[in-house]
């Protein structure tokens, strides 16, 4: 059974995704149809159903009750199966559709008026497709099935038959891309700490506690979810670490916007892999709100697994690495004191750390201390300028810049990674000696 987190009392069209076609409403009277689940709440008491056709419009739609499963079947190719879903309260409804055989389906859910709420198309025959917490209130809405369409099949040069090669032999005839399917739809209840749905804006954002967890869903194609944290409880000494736990098959991608909506950091995790932003310091621009944004979106779709997200409040060292520094313009000054400092770096971190000019020539010695599970490489940039780089492949491997600093430069050290997935603290050595005039 799958998990959802999510709760909405509002109006099911304000849902944030861009209506892309609008059909003839239903404007039938709503009749609830509802199947009883079983004494555990999980799935309906008593035998599936099946779809009755023709069901190619919402007039002739098939009803799903609450809480039932309907076999269907996409037959011929190019078949639409349309089904009706009456709710008569606020809450959070869950679609699934599984596609049996070489069936590669596709779902729509549709208000009455023919908006288009969300889309579920992931991909591919024997891949679940479902929206897992579409926020609605009391009214009809329309669940759509098709099969996806494949792709045209690309044109083969002919070739003239020669005596010594035999006649190409003929190109197969396509492959069906219907067949059975099942459908199910239930309104579920919500888990402490979840999102609630429409949440694509700022204005609809969840509050976020510094300590807490939250969880949500990528659920459909385009699903953007938006989180609040108030700043108010912070000091200056105060950093956040952000987390985002994995989920399988698609790379989660976070962005950091303060309180008017001015993104500050962004940050792409790898593909089934979590995200991290450490150590970072909050700020909080003069007329703006005291809480940041953080927005969750990904490169597709998931509506089985749901991701945590956490922000962790801690005391920074006065000379540790901060976030933001992926810019040579928020650098993270180098200590004049140190001749190395611990950093953090995480997949899609870029960590700049800016050395401040001095009077005479100097020659840079820069080595990182890294650690086995990262990849992780080194540029010099000298007043904006990249003038030197080392870049060993491989996990673990060690890596040495020797780089020239004219008199009265800026150096910018910038240490960057890998796309694969990777967590870890490592440490920066800069040896300064006597440079060429």
């Amino acid at each position: 059974m799958v998990a959802v987190f999510a709760v909405v009392g509002g109006p099911a069209a304000g849902c944030g995704n861009k209506p892309t076609h609008k059909r003839t409403g239903d404007a039938l009277p709503v009749e609830v149809v509802t199947t009883p689940p079983l004494p555990d709440g999980g799935e309906p008491g008593g035998p599936a159903t099946e779809e009755i056709e023709p069901n190619d419009g919402d007039d002739v739609a098939t009803v799903l009750g609450l809480g039932a499963t309907v076999h269907g079947k996409i037959d011929p190719d190019g078949d639409l199966d349309h089904f009706r879903i009456d709710v008569a309260e606020p809450g959070v409804l869950e679609v699934m559709v599984d596609g049996h055989d070489a069936l590669d389906v596709v779902l729509e859910i549709d208000d009455a008026s023919g908006n288009l709420l969300a889309r579920s198309d992931r991909g591919g025959p024997h891949i679940r497709e479902g929206i897992p917490n579409l926020g609605v209130s009391p009214g009809r809405y329309i669940a759509i099935v098709q099969a996806k369409k494949p792709p045209p099949p690309k044109p083969v040069p002919k070739k003239r038959p020669s005596k010594k090669s035999p006649a190409p032999p003929p190109p197969e005839p396509p492959k069906p891309v219907g067949g059975p399917y099942e459908i199910t739809a239930k309104l579920v209840a919500p888990a402490p700490g979840a999102e609630h749905e429409p949440d694509d804006d700022r204005g609809e954002a969840n509050d976020l506690i510094a300590g807490d967890t939250g969880a949500g869903f990528i659920g459909w194609a385009g699903d953007v979810d938006v989180w609040k944290v108030s700043l108010e409880a912070l000091s200056a000494k105060n950093a956040l670490d952000l987390e985002l736990t994995a989920v399988e098959g698609i790379a989660l991608t976070l962005e950091i916007s303060d309180g008017v909506g001015q993104p500050i950091i962004t940050r792409r995790g790898p593909k089934g892999g979590p995200l991290a932003v450490r150590g970072f310091v909050p700020k909080v621009p003069a007329g703006a709100p005291p809480f940041h944004y953080f927005t969750v979106r990904a490169d597709r779709s998931n509506p089985d697994t749901a991701y945590q997200i956490r922000a962790i409040a801690k005391v920074i060292a006065a000379d540790a690495e901060t976030e933001p520094n992926d810019t040579p313009e928020t650098a993270t000054p180098f200590p004049a004191d140190r001749k190395s400092l611990h950093a953090h770096w995480s997949t899609g971190d870029v960590d700049c750390f800016a050395v401040a000019p001095d009077p005479a020539p100097r020659t840079f010695e820069i080595s990182i201390d890294t650690p086995n599970e990262l990849d992780l490489a080194i540029d010099l940039v000298v007043d904006g300028k990249q003038v030197a780089k080392v870049d060993h492949p491989g996990r673990g491997a060690a890596e040495r810049l020797v780089g020239q600093v004219p008199a009265g430069a800026l150096a910018v050290i910038r240490v960057h990674g890998s796309d694969a997935a990777g967590d870890g603290i490592y440490e920066l050595v800069v040896a300064e000696g006597a440079g060429s005039p």
